[in-house]
C-alpha cells in the first residue's frame, strides 16, 4: 500500500473499533446499523491480505547476486580455452561466441547471463575432447554447469517473488478501496446522528478523521469512542 492507502487502513482499524464499541446507539438507524455490519467483515479480508503481502525478495536477491558473481568469476576459465580453440581452428562462429569480456558479462540482465551462459556451456560440451588439453575435464564442466543451473534457478527465483508481491499489493489495493466504498455508503445514514445523537455523531467524524494531517491518534479517538 502506498502512503495514502496506509492512512486509509488507519482509519478503517480505528472505525471497525468505534462500530463494534457502540453497536447499541447505531440500532436506532436500521439503515446505519446495517451498513455499519458490513463493514468488519470486509475489514478482516484486507486484514487478512495485508498480513501475507509483505513479501521479502531481499534474501533470494542476495542469493542471487552471489550466484551470478560466482558463475561470471568461472566463465573465463572455458572462454579461454574455446578462443584460442577458434584461433587455431579458424571458425569466425566459436571465435564469436567465446570473445566475450567480464564488462559485457557485468551489463547483462540476469536472464540474457542466463542463456549466454547456458549456450557457452552447450559449446564447450560439444567440444570437450578439444577442451580436455587445456585441463578443462568433464569434471570441471560438470563444475560449471552446476554454478550456471545454480545462477538460472535464482533468476526464475527472485522474478517469481517480484510477481507475488506485485498480485499482493494489487488484491489489498483493491481490497481496500472496496472497505472504503462501504464506509462512504455509511457516511450517508450516519448524518441523522447529528441530531438523533450528536456525541455519536461526533465521535464518528473523529474516527473518520484518522490519518489525516493534523487528525488524532488512533489510541486517543479509540479512547473517546
Amino acid at each position: 500500500m502506498d502512503a495514502r492507502e496506509e492512512k486509509q487502513y488507519a482509519m478503517t482499524t480505528v472505525l471497525v473499533r468505534f462500530l463494534a464499541d457502540n453497536a447499541a446507539a447505531l440500532a436506532a438507524s436500521d439503515v446505519a446499523a446495517a451498513e455499519a455490519a458490513d463493514i468488519p467483515p470486509a475489514y478482516q479480508r484486507l486484514t487478512a491480505a495485508v498480513g501475507a503481502a509483505p513479501l521479502n525478495t531481499k534474501a533470494t536477491t542476495a542469493q542471487a547476486t552471489a550466484a551470478r558473481a560466482a558463475l561470471q568469476q568461472a566463465l573465463p576459465v572455458v572462454l579461454g580455452p574455446l578462443a584460442s580453440i577458434a584461433t587455431k581452428t579458424a571458425d569466425p562462429a566459436l571465435r564469436a561466441r567465446a570473445t566475450l569480456n567480464a564488462g559485457q558479462l557485468r551489463k547483462m540482465r540476469p536472464e540474457e547471463l542466463r542463456d549466454v551462459a547456458g549456450a557457452l556451456l552447450d559449446t564447450a560440451d560439444a567440444h570437450a575432447a578439444d577442451l580436455k588439453p587445456y585441463g578443462l575435464t568433464k569434471a570441471l564442466l560438470t563444475q560449471l554447469r552446476d554454478l550456471h543451473t545454480a545462477f538460472a534457478g535464482t533468476v526464475r527465483g527472485t522474478s517469481t517473488l517480484i510477481d507475488q508481491r506485485s498480485q499482493a499489493n494489487a488484491t489489498t489495493s483493491d481490497l481496500l478501496g472496496a472497505l472504503m466504498q462501504q464506509v462512504y455508503e455509511l457516511d450517508k445514514p450516519m448524518e441523522v446522528f447529528r441530531l438523533l445523537n450528536p456525541a455519536l455523531h461526533a465521535a464518528y467524524k473523529q474516527a473518520r478523521r484518522v490519518g489525516r494531517v493534523g487528525s488524532p491518534s488512533a489510541q486517543g479517538v479509540a479512547a473517546k469512542a
